[in-house]
């Protein structure tokens, strides 16, 4: 039996390159980062997410690969990133994407994801 990787392989979004805004306590900065965290999806897919407030919101972005799921609807990329959103206690309400928050974006590495975002609430700082 080969240990050869059966299926495709999904790289891991890289944000190396994105430069992260440490809570400050300065009306210059309107965005300040409250934290990351990577892990994978139920079908095994590695995702980062990062939580940051701006202007008097709290969002939650998801990056994942979009290998074999390019012509994914919202609902369907909605579905896979549930498990993720329970996990991070986003209220059922704030569950929602519209066709123009699904937005793909070239990672560090220049592998294309799907970067969803949602609005969670208040800011926490």
């Amino acid at each position: 039996m080969s240990n050869e990787f059966i299926g495709p392989k999904y790289p891991a979004p890289d944000r190396s390159n994105f430069e992260r805004n440490q809570f400050v306590d300065d009306d210059q900065m309107p965005e300040r980062d409250l934290g990351s965290r990577t892990g994978a999806l139920s079908n095994g897919r590695p995702f980062h997410l990062e939580a940051w407030a701006t202007e008097g919101m709290t969002l939650v972005t998801v990056f994942f690969s979009v290998i074999g799921i390019k012509s994914a609807t919202p609902d369907e990329l909605l579905q896979l990133v549930l498990p993720v959103l329970d996990q991070e206690g986003v209220p059922e309400e704030k569950r929602k994407i519209a066709p123009k928050e699904v937005l793909r974006i070239k990672d560090a590495k220049g592998n294309e994801m799907y970067s969803l975002t949602f609005v969670v609430g208040e800011p926490e700082f």
